[in-house]
């Protein structure tokens, strides 16, 4: 299965969020609980953790890219198969 990894609202006021850096690259394993993305919000800079176990598939939203509040930033597969049909999706 894919999951999408969502630009996250980090406070009540946040809209859109500004990728700082991605502590994981394509392909690397991601625990559940696992910090993937530092985001710059409207009062901090917060690291977003991983719902999911698996591997980081594609960053749709690259460093210093900016998204709305709910937007998919990654897509994580739940296997290495699974890699190749995740970048498909996301081209």
């Amino acid at each position: 299965m894919i999951h999408e990894i969502f630009m996250p609202a980090l406070s009540s006021t946040m809209t859109e969020g500004k990728i700082v850096s991605w502590t994981k690259s394509p392909g690397d394993k991601v625990e559940k609980g696992e910090t993937v993305v530092v985001v710059e919000s409207d009062k901090a800079d917060m690291d977003v953790e991983s719902f999911y176990e698996g591997y980081l598939a594609t960053i749709v939203v690259p460093e210093g890219g900016v998204a709305p509040v709910g937007e998919a930033i990654a897509l994580l597969a739940e296997t290495e198969a699974e890699i190749e049909t995740a970048k498909q999706q996301a081209a």
